[in-house]
């Protein structure tokens, strides 16, 4: 009888891993304008969130980038996997890389900046 809890666990954990291993990135042109979109998205709302920590980020453009559709997450929803160029008040220029999530041509309120990070 304890097997079976155990059994049905590993088969639930086998059948997450096996979908999130269908599920591909796949490239994005960094010029295109929804890249662009993403892009300066993620530098906005970092910036917004930690101005007081002194960000002072200003979106330079997108290096480039890779899109995936969400296993969860509503029809429509993908990563934005990106790597964006951001220049400080200084004028001093880095490269960070951030994870977005959202539905192109949606409402803001969809779009979730899932982390974003110096490279």
């Amino acid at each position: 009888m304890r097997s079976l809890p155990l059994l049905l666990l590993v088969s639930a954990l086998l059948l997450v891993l096996a979908s999130s291993a269908s599920a591909e990135w796949a490239p994005a042109d960094p010029r295109s304008e929804v890249i662009q979109q993403v892009g300066r998205f993620a530098v906005i709302v970092y910036d917004l969130a930690h101005r007081r920590r002194g960000a002072g980020l200003t979106y330079v453009g997108v290096a480039r980038g890779e899109t995936e559709a969400a296993a969860a997450g509503g029809a429509g929803t993908l990563y934005y996997r990106l790597v964006v160029a951001a220049a400080k008040a200084d004028g001093s220029r880095a490269h960070y890389e951030c994870l977005v999530s959202g539905v192109a041509g949606s409402s803001l309120d969809t779009w979730k900046l899932r982390w974003f990070r110096k490279m």
